[in-house]
């Protein structure tokens, strides 16, 4: 599913104005250019920004790998999780080459460092299609056979403004806040930074290609001076690592009710409480698949506004500020993902494209239908859902790890935790969309999301008083 590699390698050249005495960059004026790469990376699905630094570190093996919260071990489950596991062959390729509504607008940058193919149309190689089409060529017709015929299609990229409108520049603070170029915002970033003259301040030119633009989003998850880490320290924070203290549902954008739920058996130690694992079933191990399709910016937004990592917070900001300014809804206020990915208990805030058109192909006499990549037919709503089978049971860890439960897995966790079976005690407990949002919130910054998450609802045991 991976694209080509880009050989070209497209440079933007940024000017920087910096302080050398503090080898820090105070800000950086750019083309709208490399401002349209730069908020490229809030429509980047969560599972392509863990592919795209995973594929830099095999590249590079001495470079630190890059780790963000429990998303990692998300992905790697997907990875591990034998493909029987899911509904069908292609769920595997969905997520870990998950598609965005927002393709079209990525495809039209000058450096896309989105490594996936472009979106492809591919039918049954028999004569008698069924008249059915897919985007996965891991889907199966009704007859068996894989989809791998492909077809060209006559629908092209609808070329203009990208992300924001074609003013000639911009300016952006090194902690990533942008704005249109102008007198007073220069004047006003330069008085906050703490500079009443520029006597010490020096203009520099660099340039920018494939791999300054991957470091910068590695940064905008780890970094409060981006721009300063990768072009004048070189310095390349990795691990994203906090204590997270989860806020009350109400400080985090507002009361949070669903009537949906799902249950889940909790698996704790007596003596404290800690989270051992979850057993579940489908539609838990579904919404966390979920969190890896969702695009940088929804999953930031659904995980609360004062959630605060390196700065990401302020290039949201930035984007909808000049959306506001521009009358732009480049980015929709809700997180809308492809019909495909629809799940039968939705515990996030989130709606689907409508689905696929069907298509006229030359050679054929008769259009297709677009076929549920998770389904043997055409794309009824609500036939399939999801993307692991009903009836399996899964073993969730703490850093969110997901392995299909069986005997050799339960031996082998019992083995690690070395502990008394008398000391592991089971509680059955609701989930309800308020921990799915805690859960998301937990998965960017912490390796521990069951217990940050679910020790408020594990009943504890008040202490024994000695007679």
């Amino acid at each position: 599913m991976a694209g080509a590699e880009n050989t070209e390698k497209p440079v933007f050249s940024l000017r920087l104005l910096v302080d050398k005495k503090k080898n820090k960059v105070v800000l950086a004026e750019a083309g709208k250019e490399f401002v349209d790469v730069l908020f490229s990376f809030l429509t980047l699905p969560m599972g392509t920004v863990v592919r795209l630094f995973e594929n830099y570190q095999k590249k590079n093996q001495k470079a630190e790998a890059t780790v963000i919260g429990c998303f990692n071990n998300l992905y790697k489950s997907v990875l591990d999780i034998g493909t029987a596991i899911f509904m069908k062959e292609a769920c595997k390729d969905m997520l870990l080459y998950p598609r965005s509504v927002k393709e079209n607008q990525r495809k039209q940058l000058k450096l896309n460092i989105d490594d996936i193919e472009v979106l492809k149309y591919y039918t049954c190689p028999t004569e008698h299609s069924w008249g059915l089409y897919s985007n996965f060529c891991s889907s199966r017709c009704p007859c068996g056979k894989l989809m791998t015929k492909e077809y060209k299609t006559s629908h092209g990229v609808a070329y203009g403004e990208i992300f924001v409108s074609h003013k000639p520049l911009f300016t952006i603070t090194d902690n990533l806040k942008v704005g249109f170029t102008s007198i007073s915002l220069t004047l006003k970033t330069l008085k906050v930074s703490g500079y009443s003259d520029v006597d010490q301040l020096h203009e520099m030119h660099v340039d920018v290609d494939h791999e300054k633009v991957l470091d910068l989003l590695k940064c905008i998850f780890s970094s409060d001076t981006p721009l300063t880490d990768v072009f004048l320290t070189k310095e390349r924070p990795c691990v994203i690592s906090k204590v997270l203290n989860m806020p009350n549902l109400e400080e985090s954008g507002g009361v949070v009710q669903s009537n949906i739920v799902m249950s889940v058996s909790v698996f704790t130690r007596k003596q404290d409480k800690k989270v051992l694992y979850i057993e579940s079933e489908k539609d838990f191990v579904d919404l966390l698949f979920t969190f890896l399709v969702l695009p940088l910016n929804s999953a930031w937004k659904l995980a609360g506004s004062n959630l605060v990592l390196g700065c990401i917070n302020n290039l949201c900001e930035s984007f909808n500020s000049l959306s506001s300014i521009e009358g732009s809804n480049a980015f929709n206020s809700r997180c809308v993902l492809p019909w495909y990915y629809s799940c039968q208990q939705p515990l996030l805030d989130v709606c689907y494209a409508e689905r696929d058109k069907d298509l006229s192909l030359a050679t054929y006499p008769y259009t297709h239908k677009p076929m549920d990549p998770r389904c043997d037919k055409t794309a009824e709503v609500g036939v399939c859902s999801g993307f692991v089978k009903r009836g399996t049971t899964f073993m969730v860890s703490d850093d969110l790890t997901i392995k299909p439960m069986d005997l050799s897995s339960t031996i082998c966790s019992l083995k690690k935790w070395n502990m008394d079976l008398d000391d592991i005690e089971e509680q059955v407990i609701n989930i309800s969309k308020a921990e799915a949002i805690r859960l998301l919130r937990a998965s960017f910054v912490t390796s521990t999301a069951l217990n940050t998450v679910f020790e408020s609802l594990l009943q504890k045991k008040p202490k024994e008083e000695k007679v």
